[in-house]
């Protein structure tokens, strides 16, 4: 017989044993899990003060840019704008009458965020390219709910700008109301108008069309339109070299920014896109003189960066002081860098070179204006990067007039008859101008009429038969689409034909103006009151080397007016992370 074992003493210890692993386990587990919690609402926390402090540093650079831009636009002559931004600590930024405050313990998703101004650089004033560099630090606090307490701090380098205005990526842009009109327009890029936009069913935009709300006008931003566009083959089989390229540039080419997709879309009622104002001519005049700037012809040099001489008729101080006749259809007329004319500029012929004329007054185009070497971009183009650098010195002339851009000969009855009503009101509204262009008549607000007398005088000629010359003999009022030079100087250069071709990018504080023939305008046409009546067909073809975002475009020495650009973050780190 064997006896039964003894078991007792053994049980309780295993199962004390077991509740005591049981409880280490549990205990285990829940102060894992509490540290977890606290873990996680402190990494919550973390995350909500890093999306606060970025939330704050957003705000403070849309509301910093909005401060500028109104500045800007109030005050749009100035000669360097960026000055806005010397008046700076760590709590504001800004000239001292309009500065931004920056946010003080502002409560953003329950966190408390404070804002400021580290440091502030500036490109100089005359670049090229003109910038203000804010770096900004970001700091947010919260609580995570468990007693701890969560601190990030974000610090960017946000750069506001100055950059070529946005109007010059426009083949036609009007700050009034736009219009294609008589059967025969085409636009071979995008066009925009600050008001209403009127295109009629012979028209071919191949680009899109803008239509902006503007509440001086009365205008809803309405686009009405029949007009067409050509498709992608089509565009190509046109073979215009003038024209844009096409994106894709071929038919298994790259994607093109700003080139034409082969479709065109309406875009009413956008917002405005402003227009600035040639203000003060010094920092042109700075500019010209910094870059060595001229206007040569047969080897002479006919401008050395500011011209302010004799006009035509000879008299040193005369209507005609600072006024300029460029002739180049016998030799071309070649300018380098930005120029400054004070008074009129009469032009025709052949140009070359890569700059810009500012006329103090109106330019007159009296004649055909061509390119010594144009630009041109095949289409199709497989090898677009190889067109972009044979294009890259090709000639590129700006004509910016504080006054009038005028076309053809005015003192032609027919000129008249055709154009008044066109720049007469009720189609030419009344508008606000640039303080500066006062001493050439246009006072805090233009009426709208252009035929009106500005205030000026302009040289009247009378015929001396001993010897044989037309002589300067007297003034006689001037009106605003007149010149200073005097009728007779615009009708002895004149040509005979209608203009049928203007090889440069038109910019002007008021109006372009005049008759044509069936002519073709490459570059770009910017103003503010557009009157121009054509014979046959006009035709823009956008000069795609001023597009901001295309691969063609070049930082030419032409400065173009300028205007503010959104700001761009250039640099970001976090600097601090504190759980206490």
């Amino acid at each position: 017989m064997k006896t039964r074992a003894k078991c007792d003493g053994f049980f309780l210890p295993v199962v004390v044993a077991c509740l005591l692993v049981v409880g280490i386990i549990v205990g285990g587990a829940l102060r894992y899990f509490s540290s977890a919690t606290r873990s996680a609402d402190a990494y919550l926390a973390a995350s909500k003060c890093r999306l606060s402090a970025q939330t704050a540093l957003e705000q403070t650079n849309a509301e910093v840019f909005q401060n500028f831009n109104a500045y800007y636009q109030t005050t749009p002559s100035m000669r360097d704008p960026l000055l806005w931004f010397n008046t700076y600590s760590e709590t504001s930024v800004g000239a001292a009458a309009k500065p931004y405050v920056f946010m003080r313990e502002e409560g953003i998703n329950g966190c408390s965020v404070t804002v400021r101004l580290t440091d502030l650089t500036r490109s100089q004033a005359l670049a090229i390219r003109q910038f203000a560099r804010l770096t900004l630090q970001a700091t947010a606090t919260c609580d995570s709910g468990i007693g701890i307490t969560v601190s990030r701090r974000i610090e960017e380098t946000v750069e506001f700008a100055m950059r070529r205005s946005p109007v010059f990526n426009y083949a036609y842009f009007v700050n009034n109301y736009g219009w294609f009109q008589g059967g025969g327009v085409t636009a071979n890029g995008d066009i925009r108008a600050n008001g209403d936009m009127l295109l009629d069913g012979q028209s071919r935009v191949n680009g899109n069309v803008y239509a902006a709300v503007n509440d001086e006008l009365g205008a809803e931003g309405v686009i009405t339109s029949t007009a067409r566009s050509r498709s992608r083959a089509s565009y190509w089989a046109e073979n215009d070299p003038r024209a844009r390229p096409t994106s894709p540039t071929s038919v298994d080419g790259p994607v093109w920014a700003m080139g034409y997709e082969g479709e065109s879309d309406l875009r009413p009622m956008e917002e405005p896109v402003n227009m600035p104002f040639l203000g003060d001519l010094d920092i042109y005049r700075e500019l010209a003189e910094n870059h060595g700037a001229t206007i040569r012809q047969k080897g002479q040099v006919l401008v050395d960066a500011c011209y302010s001489g004799p006009g035509p008729s000879g008299v040193s101080d005369g209507a005609d002081a600072g006024c300029l006749v460029l002739d180049g259809t016998s030799n071309p007329v070649i300018i380098d860098g930005p120029v400054v004319i004070e008074g009129d500029v009469v032009i025709k012929g052949e140009i070359k070179g890569q700059g810009a004329i500012y006329a103090g007054r109106n330019i007159y185009i009296v004649g055909d204006v061509v390119y010594d070497k144009p630009p041109e971009w095949p289409k199709p183009d497989t090898k677009p990067d190889q067109t972009v650098q044979n294009n890259s010195g090709k000639d590129m002339i700006g004509l910016a007039a504080k006054g009038n851009i005028v076309l053809g000969d005015y003192t032609s009855p027919s000129w008249m008859s055709n154009v008044r009503s066109y720049i007469t009101p009720p189609f030419v509204n009344a508008y606000s101008c640039d303080p500066t262009d006062s001493s050439i008549g246009y006072d805090t607000v233009f009426p709208g009429d252009y035929t009106a007398p500005d205030g000026g005088r302009k040289v009247e000629y009378s015929y001396n038969r001993k010897t044989k010359k037309w002589e300067a003999t007297g003034l006689s009022d001037r009106r605003y689409y007149q010149s200073s030079v005097g009728d007779r100087v615009i009708h002895q250069e004149s040509q005979d034909n209608a203009i049928t071709r203007i090889d440069a990018i038109l910019y002007n504080n008021h109006a372009v103006m005049g008759t044509v023939g069936a002519c073709r305008i490459n570059g770009a046409m910017i103003c503010r009151d557009e009157g121009i009546i054509y014979n046959g067909s006009v035709r823009f073809n956008w000069d795609i080397r001023l597009g901001a975002q295309s691969p063609d475009g070049i930082n030419f020495y032409i400065i173009l007016p300028l205007s503010p650009v959104r700001p761009q973050v250039i640099a970001w780190q976090e600097v601090q992370i504190d759980n206490a």
